[in-house]
């Protein structure tokens, strides 16, 4: 594999999980640790990653490039398939919260059939989803705009998700794992989804099985956050049995 191959594989793997190890660069890529380092050193150069001991994390400025849109069209079947299955834990006068997750924006969709439901979130794509429809009462959270998330975060936004109660939290995850528990990219993105779980009385976490057994760039809380975790039926079998087995509530739309 060329140079420059090997430099794609890298970015579309930390755009799809976040973080890469050195060890499955040489797997992968058919070269030697030496090589898969120096490839990581270039693309640290030029502000693609960061580097860490055994491999590497996306940067602030590739977490940039890839964008709320390019993000919500990665996979999104599988994520449109949970979302429509995780619709069905949803009853008519709930009050939910919504993260700014690209899985969790899919949901929007099939809310609006519900009578009287309260969405709390801080997602502006979800917001703008929902506006025609008027059975439905929607919570913009407040707090600063991140342009390529377009959603809110801050101080002020976990403040204000701190004073509301929901009957379920709907969140997504940049990995999942039974060692680790949930990770995200960005310590802000974990604040807000920790701040929601903690808010209601059912969380459902929406994941797409690309990030199961996965882990980001920082881990924010063990799988006792959540009373679900939906995922789509691509998982591989082995693993339900497997949190199945560690008492993790893993549904699928096929089960």
């Amino acid at each position: 594999m060329t140079q420059e191959l090997r430099k794609k594989y890298i970015l579309n793997h930390l755009d799809k999980v976040e973080s890469i190890s050195i060890q499955d660069i040489v797997e992968k890529c058919g070269v030697s640790e030496i090589t898969a380092r120096r490839d990581l050193n270039t693309l640290e150069k030029r502000g693609m990653l960061a580097r860490t001991h055994g491999g590497a994390i996306r940067s602030e400025t590739i977490s940039s490039i890839f964008s709320f849109d390019d993000k919500s069209v990665q996979n999104r079947d599988n994520k449109i398939e949970i979302c429509r299955f995780a619709a069905s834990f949803v009853e008519n006068n709930d009050t939910i919260y919504i993260d700014c997750g690209t899985t969790t924006y899919y949901l929007s969709r099939f809310l609006t059939k519900f009578r009287n439901l309260r969405i709390i979130t801080n997602s502006l794509p979800v917001v703008s989803l929902l506006l025609p429809f008027t059975n439905i009462i929607v919570y913009l959270i407040g707090g600063e705009l991140d342009n390529s998330r377009k959603a809110l975060y801050g101080p002020m936004t976990d403040n204000l998700i701190s004073r509301y109660k929901a009957d379920k939290a709907f969140i997504g995850a940049g990995g999942v794992s039974l060692a680790h528990g949930l990770s995200s990219s960005t310590e802000k993105d974990a604040s807000v989804t920790v701040k929601m779980a903690e808010a209601a009385q059912k969380v459902f976490l929406l994941c797409d099985s690309s990030k199961i057994e996965k882990d980001s760039y920082i881990t924010y809380s063990s799988l006792s956050l959540i009373s679900y975790l939906i995922t789509d039926k691509n998982i591989d079998p082995k693993l339900i049995d497997l949190y199945k087995n560690n008492k993790v509530n893993l549904v699928t739309s096929i089960l």
